[in-house]
């Protein structure tokens, strides 16, 4: 099984993976916008989907002529846990403590809030849950 670092690290896949963070698109939408944007062809998009399938990225739902793909949320579990790892080793190597920044899958991420708010726009499972990013900027803003 391909790292999820090897997996985002190739332009065309992490594209795909940002677009499908979006919902889920056909597979021709899908060709259209990649095609138009690195300048490669439809059977070159068809070759890193099916990486993304085999990885367990993506998963496709097909309605009657067209094929669904959508982003996997297990993937980005496994790519959290990946950088979490990171921050684990950066953390043994320069003895910071965590900060407030929680090791394992607990609510949210090892990411401190903060970034987390600007990174998810303050919505999502990366953000604050329940409250508006401007309400979670006015809490934790220090006084």
């Amino acid at each position: 099984m391909l790292h999820p670092f090897e997996i985002v690290a190739e332009p065309v896949r992490r594209r795909i993976i940002e677009i499908l963070a979006g919902g889920s698109h056909p597979a021709g939408m899908l060709g259209d916008a990649v095609t138009a944007e690195f300048g490669i062809s439809r059977s070159a998009v068809s070759h890193h989907l099916r990486i993304l399938r085999d990885a367990g990225v993506v998963s496709v739902v097909p309605d009657l002529t067209v094929r669904h793909y959508r982003l996997d949320e297990q993937f980005l579990h496994r790519l959290d846990d990946a950088v979490g790892e990171l921050f684990l080793l950066w953390d043994h190597r320069y003895g910071f403590e965590s900060r407030n920044v929680p090791i394992g899958r607990v609510e949210g991420s090892r990411v401190p809030q903060a970034e987390r708010l600007h990174r998810a726009g303050g919505k999502g499972r990366r953000g604050t849950r329940g409250r508006s990013s401007l309400d979670a900027w006015a809490v934790d803003a220090p006084d």
